[in-house]
């Protein structure tokens, strides 16, 4: 009587087919995990938004207020302010770092570009108590370095850009 098994071949054959089938699936997982990152990175960006947003009203509730969001905009982009990832903190570049504020913090880069068609001068703005502007954000900021410390600039070519039109009023 003759046992029913595998050969030799079979199981080879069969083995081969299967490391194939796991190598593919593998090959998958390096563009989701950067689809995910992509859509995580866009997720904070439009969080960064929407807190510069909502400073950016509060200060504009005065008079005086008004007057420095319309000085801080300018004709031309320049990116002017960072921000953390999640949009807890952002200043301007120029102001002296907090403590709680160093480089591996800082993850966009954003600029306040006046929407010069919605809101020609500041004469209009004021009168009409409305301000028009562009937020672009850039992201990221510096690139990880030993020990995850953030200390070398990202160079512009390999930094994602968005933009979102914004306005507030008095």
């Amino acid at each position: 009587m003759r046992k029913k098994a595998f050969s030799l071949v079979e199981v080879v054959v069969a083995v081969g087919i299967f490391a194939v089938s796991i190598l593919g699936v593998i090959g998958l997982l390096a563009p989701t995990s950067k689809a995910i990152n992509e859509v995580r990175d866009a997720d904070d960006a439009t969080r960064v938004v929407g807190a510069i947003q909502a400073q950016l009203q509060t200060l504009a509730s005065t008079p005086a207020g008004f007057t420095a969001v319309q000085n801080a905009l300018k004709a031309t982009v320049t990116y002017t302010y960072v921000a953390s990832r999640n949009g807890d903190k952002f200043l301007a570049t120029n102001a002296t770092w907090a403590n709680n504020f160093t480089e591996p913090t800082k993850f966009f880069e954003i600029a306040l570009t006046r929407n010069t068609d919605l809101s020609p001068s500041q004469a209009a703005d004021a009168s009409s108590g409305y301000l028009a502007f562009t937020i672009t954000l850039r992201w990221p900021a510096w690139l990880p370095g030993a020990a995850g410390n953030n200390t070398t600039p990202c160079p512009d070519a390999q930094k994602s850009t968005m933009i979102f039109p914004a306005a507030i009023t008095r």
